[in-house]
Formats: structure tokens, sequence, C-alpha cells
């Protein structure tokens, strides 16, 4: 059984999930005060929560486009052996109807996991404001992207 690239992102993430418990775990102290280490380790448990949370909606998305998707697949397969057993060949505007069908299935299929990515990003997204407005009120400062660092990385532009 092949790994699609739904199943990869999750793996991932679990594994991504894992690391930020690690990190949670190993503290991170670094010489600050604890109150900030306390605003820090909180900050980055309610980003863990949010992760597992989007996690837990990206597969109940898949879950139902699955579900979706055999329902349809066995009601097409249905109507197509009907319409073998009537002996008659399959052509012009009842097949176009039969394959737009089949088109608006998979489009239905991919809105459900649009809207579950949606959700998930969503989800980590508020997890993270969240824990950074944490963060900065126990005298912390915010988690950043290294682009969003780059000029205290690189010093200022001159």
């Amino acid at each position: 059984m092949g790994m699609n690239q739904g199943t990869v992102g999750a793996l991932q993430q679990g594994v991504d999930m894992v690391g930020d418990v690690m990190n949670v775990a190993n503290g991170m102290y670094n010489g600050r005060s604890v109150a900030t280490n306390g605003a820090r380790e909180k900050g980055g448990i309610l980003e863990l929560d949010a992760k597992g949370k989007a996690l837990d909606v990206q597969q109940r998305a898949a879950k139902d486009a699955q579900m979706l998707r055999l329902a349809r697949e066995d009601g097409r397969a249905k109507r197509n052996t009907g319409w073998g057993a009537s002996n008659l060949a399959m052509s012009g505007s009842k097949k176009l109807i039969r394959e737009s069908s089949r088109i608006k299935d998979a489009q239905a299929e991919e809105d459900i996991l649009f809207a579950g990515q949606m959700d998930a990003d969503g989800m980590t997204k508020d997890g993270r404001h969240k824990a950074n407005l944490l963060r900065i009120n126990g005298g912390s400062a915010p988690v950043r992207s290294t682009l969003l660092l780059g000029s205290k990385i690189y010093g200022p532009r001159r």
C-alpha cells in the first residue's frame, strides 16, 4: 500500500510534534529568568496543542473525503452496472453526463480536503498567535521565522 501526499504530510506533522514536545520537555532555559522560561514553555505547549488539534482536523477531513469518494464510487458502479445490463452502448450526452458526474465528485472530495487544510492552518496560526502573546506578556520574545529575524541576524541595512 503506497503512501499518498496527505499521509506523508500527516506523518511529517507527527514528527514535528514530537520535536516540539522534546523542545518543551528540555526546558529551553538558556539563562533566562524562571518567569520568562515559564512563558516560553506555556507558549510551546499552546502551539503544540494547536498543532495536535489541527492534525486531528486534517485526519478527519481525509476520512470524510475518503468516505464521500467510496459512497459516490459505489453509486456510480451501481448505475454503470444497470446501464451495462441493458446491453446498450454508452455514448453521446449520456456518457458526457456520467463523466461530468465523476469530475464533480472528485472536486467535492478536493473541497473537503481543502476546507480541512484551511481549518488546520487557521488553528495553528491562532495557536501561534496566542502563544506569542503569552510569551510577550511573560517577558520573552515571540517565536519568529528566520526571515523575520533577518535584520537581527545580519544586522541593519546600510
